[in-house]
């Protein structure tokens, strides 16, 4: 599980579906890039997040052995 703190520095209007889309910039402090989320307007203004807001970004990764293998040896 890795998880990443940032700070949300702008919100704007994707320039398709701009009528039931936003993008989330945040910025990394860890790695000190910004990362855009699309998402939608809705489920944004439900969450009540705006500029300024700290936030955690969370990302579990299940790694499948078995895949994995079967992936390497197709590609060997």
């Amino acid at each position: 599980m890795i998880k990443i703190e940032g700070e949300i520095t702008e919100i704007s209007c994707p320039p398709n579906r701009a009528d039931v889309l936003r993008t989330v910039s945040i910025w990394l402090h860890q790695t000190e890039e910004d990362m855009d989320f699309t998402l939608d307007l809705e489920e944004l203004k439900n969450s009540q997040m705006k500029v300024g807001d700290k936030v955690t970004i969370q990302i579990d990764k299940r790694f499948d052995v078995d895949s994995f293998t079967s992936e390497l040896f197709k590609n060997a």
